[in-house]
């Protein structure tokens, strides 16, 4: 019975028929799960992997590979030094899964929020090349920069909103607990205020009284937002506002072109075919524009076209036009160089570089930039309302100089 499920004609062991098996046997359990209202049943709500932690595991399996340590034995460590309890039962997963014959590769397929489809490439190209020592250092290295990377944009794009964050919760005070004495004084006078001060006191009465309308405007401004997202053209037309805003679009912009470079130089670098990359590529870029872009580049190569006339390189004539919107002009000069004299990897890898090294001088200059700017802004909201409680005390003054 076993022989005539998992070994053809010839003998040999079919993985994908156990893969498949392995699959229904983890549904039915995570439905047994489900349904049992016992005691020990098993909850699952923190199942998540932060890069860092993937780093660390990568960083470590490379170590105990460049070490010659047995994968095998190097997967029984990782399960014990591993702190994540659902990395670690990846691990343990992965470990007992060798001795079944399911490749390392296969096993991470069934992790995809895990492990990304660049990473299960290059573990695949390990499995038939025998080169995963390299591989993983090239991987633990990328693996790290682009955290540094993802940490820099994030920082970028949440630095200003944190500060005015931290305007509009200083200006909520005022209005909340300053404004209203001021007022009751004010009432007490009897004395017409200007309009300024009685704009202020508007939006000081919408504080206290109307606070709960603010609340459930920002709720369903989340929630619709969060459902738009996962319809394909809200998400499209969210990327597109996202790569066209006035200065945090380059930002967005230059990060994609680097997440494609450095996982498609990777890639071609671990002799992984060229549509292979290409598709995976498309895979590791989070703005779907690009996503788009990349499958549109692998469709056109696989009909025959270079790379460089897929990015609307055309150098036939002696005015040059370029009109791709998403990637550089010079990035396409770099890929008909290669066409010509096969070193794309290296060329990539230095272009990826310098790109990371741009960007991250960009987002330094840019938070430095920005702080005298919300400073400005900060100092505006402030200083009008400070006006706006002055401006009655100055008519009282006229008033009383009057009598």
């Amino acid at each position: 019975m076993l022989g005539n499920n998992f070994f053809d004609k010839y003998g040999n062991f079919e993985n994908k028929k156990f893969l498949e098996l392995l699959t229904q046997a983890q549904k039915g359990l995570k439905k047994k799960r489900s349904n049992n209202k016992g005691l020990n049943i098993e909850i699952n709500l923190f199942n998540s992997v932060s890069q860092k932690e993937l780093w660390q595991f990568v960083n470590k399996l490379s170590i105990f590979i460049n070490s010659w340590i047995d994968i095998k034995w190097a997967f029984s460590i990782l399960v014990k030094q591993t702190k994540n309890p659902y990395l670690k039962k990846i691990a343990n997963e992965i470990k007992v899964n060798i001795d079944y014959g399911i490749g390392i590769s296969e096993s991470m397929m069934q992790y995809p929020k895990v492990f990304d489809s660049l990473l299960i490439a290059l573990v695949w190209v390990w499995e038939k090349t025998w080169s995963l020592w390299k591989i993983l250092l090239e991987m633990d290295k990328r693996l790290l920069e682009n955290i540094e990377l993802k940490w820099k944009v994030k920082w970028a794009l949440i630095y200003p909103v944190i500060l005015l964050f931290l305007t509009f919760a200083m200006v909520t005070f005022m209005m909340i607990f300053i404004i209203p004495r001021i007022t009751e004084s004010f009432a007490q006078t009897g004395t017409e205020l200007p309009a300024l001060t009685q704009f202020v006191i508007w939006i000081s009465d919408f504080f206290r009284y109307e606070w709960h309308l603010l609340i459930a405007w920002l709720v369903w401004f989340f929630v619709f937002l969060n459902l738009m997202k996962k319809t394909y053209h809200w998400e499209l037309f969210l990327w597109y506002i996202a790569i066209n805003l006035p200065i945090f679009g380059h930002i967005i912009k230059q990060s994609n072109i680097i997440y494609f470079i450095n996982s498609f130089a990777l890639l071609m670098e671990s002799w992984v075919l060229l549509l292979d990359s290409l598709k995976t590529a498309s895979q590791v870029v989070p703005n779907i524009h690009y996503k788009k872009e990349v499958v549109r580049i692998k469709n056109e190569v696989e009909s025959w076209l270079t790379i460089s006339k897929s990015l609307w390189l055309n150098l036939e004539y002696d005015t040059n036009i370029y009109l791709n919107k998403l990637f550089p002009e010079e990035f396409a000069y770099i890929v008909n160089t290669w066409e010509e004299t096969w070193t794309l990897s290296e060329s990539l890898k230095k272009i990826g570089n310098n790109y990371s090294s741009e960007l991250k001088r960009y987002i330094g200059n840019l938070a430095t930039m920005l702080e005298p700017f919300i400073i400005v802004v900060v100092w505006a909201l402030v200083g009008t309302i400070v006006i706006a409680i002055m401006l009655p005390f100055f008519k009282l003054w006229e008033i009383a100089k009057k009598m």
